[in-house]
C-alpha cells in the first residue's frame, strides 16, 4: 500500500518504509528527488509563474519521462513494491489537494489502473472541503459500518475512528466495497447542500 503525506505528519504513523520527496536533505529519512518535480518546475509554480493546470501537465510529462526508463525507472520499481509493502511518502508541502504529492498519488494510481491493479494510493494530505464535509456528515455511520465489517481495518494514525474512506477496498468515487460488491455506506448524497456550504 502506499500513502503519500505532509512532511508535517511524519511522527504521526508508523508507516516502516518513511521517505520525503523533495530537492533538499531532511534529517533521519531519505530523499527521493526523482520523484519531486524539476526544481526549475517547482519555483515556477512556488511563485505562480505557472497555473495549477500548467503545473500538473508538465510535472506528469517529467513523471512519464521518468518512467519510461524502463527497470531503471525509480517511479515504476516504487509503483510495483507498494503492491506488497506499505510504504510512506512526504512532500514539504502543506495538506491540500494543489500539492505535486497529489500529482503523484494519481499518476501512480493510474499506473496500477493500466494494469488491473485495484490498490489505490492515498492522499492523507489531502483536504477536499466537499469530501470533509460528506466525511463528516456520515461519520457515526462510518463508524459503525467500520466496526462491524470484517473488510475494514482501523487506521491506526487516525486516533478517533475507524473510516471506510481509507481501505484499499473501496472505491471512494461511488463508497462501494470492491470485495462485497455493494455500497457500504447508504450517503443519500446531499451534494447540492454540501457545494452550496462550501460557497457561502
Amino acid at each position: 500500500m502506499l500513502y503519500l503525506d505532509a512532511l508535517e505528519n511524519q511522527r504521526e504513523n508508523d508507516t516502516q518504509n518513511k521517505f520525503v520527496i523533495c530537492h533538499q536533505k531532511v534529517e533521519g529519512i531519505r530523499v527521493i528527488p526523482e520523484l519531486t518535480p524539476s526544481v526549475l518546475l517547482l519555483k515556477k509554480w512556488e511563485s505562480r509563474t505557472i497555473e495549477w493546470g500548467q503545473f500538473q501537465q508538465r510535472f506528469k510529462a517529467e513523471l512519464r519521462k521518468e518512467y519510461g526508463k524502463g527497470e531503471t525507472s525509480l517511479l515504476k520499481r516504487l509503483s510495483n513494491y507498494c503492491l506488497q509493502n506499505e510504504v510512506t511518502l512526504y512532500s514539504p508541502e502543506p495538506p491540500g489537494e494543489q500539492t505535486y504529492r497529489a500529482i503523484l498519488t494519481e499518476v501512480i494510481n493510474r499506473i496500477w489502473e493500466q494494469h488491473g491493479e485495484k490498490k489505490r494510493a492515498i492522499d492523507r494530505a489531502a483536504k477536499s472541503k466537499l469530501n470533509n464535509i460528506v466525511f463528516r456528515t456520515y461519520l457515526n455511520e462510518m463508524v459503525e459500518t467500520a466496526n462491524r465489517c470484517a473488510h475494514f481495518q482501523p487506521i491506526p494514525e487516525i486516533r478517533l475512528f475507524h473510516s471506510c474512506l481509507f481501505c484499499e477496498h473501496l472505491d471512494a468515487r461511488i463508497y462501494t466495497c470492491k470485495k462485497l460488491g455493494k455500497p457500504v455506506i447508504n450517503y443519500r448524497w446531499e451534494l447540492q447542500n454540501a457545494i452550496q456550504k462550501i460557497r457561502q
